[in-house]
């Protein structure tokens, strides 16, 4: 379970922490002049992306035993969080109990490679033990909405959340250059760039908002920030993807030519990410303008909750898994 690390991996991680420090220096040149409490909550959020990354890093270098505990912690406090969101009843009280548990058998199951077992755990046994403990309440009143939102929140955040962990099991995912950890990292780091350069070219060129995409549940989307942080996910994804990943040394399902696919292939996963990501963000967006909150939680400063942070991964994680054992296949 735990693994010697890679010794590229240490290089690769030293890379990201000096993006980070370059990151950092930049932000806080660009907040010398800006408004105080602006500028508390941009620093409060720097540090806590450094907090973050150690913590992921960390974690990758004790294998897929840490990348599993990290993603079940993450799980667990989303699930807190959503179900809070939600507001819970004393009739739920124990589905919420049963959730916490279904999550930690989730992650085992990654933890111990049970592939088949994993793919329809949680979606089957949440489905069956969520409508048992409902029924045998007694009450049909908030029936529906009990089950549809339970099961809505720890398919997003439980099932969806995991398939992340679940990369570093995929038996297509081990010829990667450092392993299956590269594929994680590729994901992971092309999704949170992808947040990042949304909101930053949406600032930048959609001020004026009047090209936004979802007026009603997230103002501050706009196509300018859309398109303009896929495009650059793309250009990171084409040029990190040598590094972690086997993209370009396959001829994927379409049997692409040797001088197509080192291009093709990383730029349609970006494309992907993109998309699904800008959705995964919404989604969660949705849900918290419906409960007429602004953040999940605080306790990441400067972002909210755990669901403000891996709104993104969980649409993210599962659409790349799976097309990553379509691709490689």
């Amino acid at each position: 379970m735990i693994n010697t690390p890679n010794p590229d991996l240490y290089w690769i991680l030293g890379s990201i922490f000096a993006c980070l420090l370059a990151g950092s220096i930049v932000r806080f040149v660009a907040l010398r002049n800006t408004e105080e409490t602006r500028r508390r909550k941009r620093l409060a959020s720097l540090g806590t992306w450094w907090i973050l990354t150690l913590l992921m890093s960390v974690s990758l270098l004790t294998g897929r035993l840490g990348i599993c505990l990290l993603f079940t912690f993450a799980s667990c406090i989303a699930w807190f969080e959503i179900t809070g969101i939600f507001g819970v009843r004393k009739q739920e009280r124990l589905i919420v109990q049963a959730g916490y548990g279904l999550i930690i058998i989730n992650y085992l199951l990654i933890l111990f490679a049970a592939i088949s077992q994993f793919v329809v755990f949680l979606p089957l046994c949440s489905l069956f033990v969520f409508a048992v403990l409902l029924l045998i309440n007694g009450q049909p009143e908030g029936y529906i909405r009990s089950s549809g939102s339970l099961l809505w929140g720890i398919m997003f955040l439980g099932y969806g959340l995991s398939h992340a962990a679940f990369l570093l099991v995929v038996p297509e995912a081990a010829r990667a250059p450092v392993g299956v950890t590269g594929w994680f990292l590729f994901l992971v780091i092309l999704t949170e760039s992808n947040d990042i350069y949304q909101a930053i070219v949406g600032r930048a060129f959609g001020s004026h908002k009047k090209h936004r995409i979802s007026p009603v549940i997230s103002p501050n989307k706009t196509w300018e920030g859309f398109i303009g942080g896929m495009l650059i996910t793309i250009t990171i994804a084409v040029i990190i993807a040598p590094w972690l990943t086997t993209f370009g040394q396959q001829p994927g399902p379409f049997n692409l030519s040797a001088a197509l696919q080192p291009w093709v292939s990383p730029v349609f996963a970006a494309m992907l990410i993109a998309i699904t990501g800008f959705f995964g963000d919404i989604n969660m967006s949705a849900i918290k303008r419906d409960a007429g909150i602004k953040d999940s939680s605080k306790l990441l400063p400067g972002m909210g909750g755990v669901i403000d942070r891996v709104d993104s991964l969980t649409m993210t994680a599962p659409v790349f898994v799976y097309f990553l054992i379509w691709w490689l296949a």
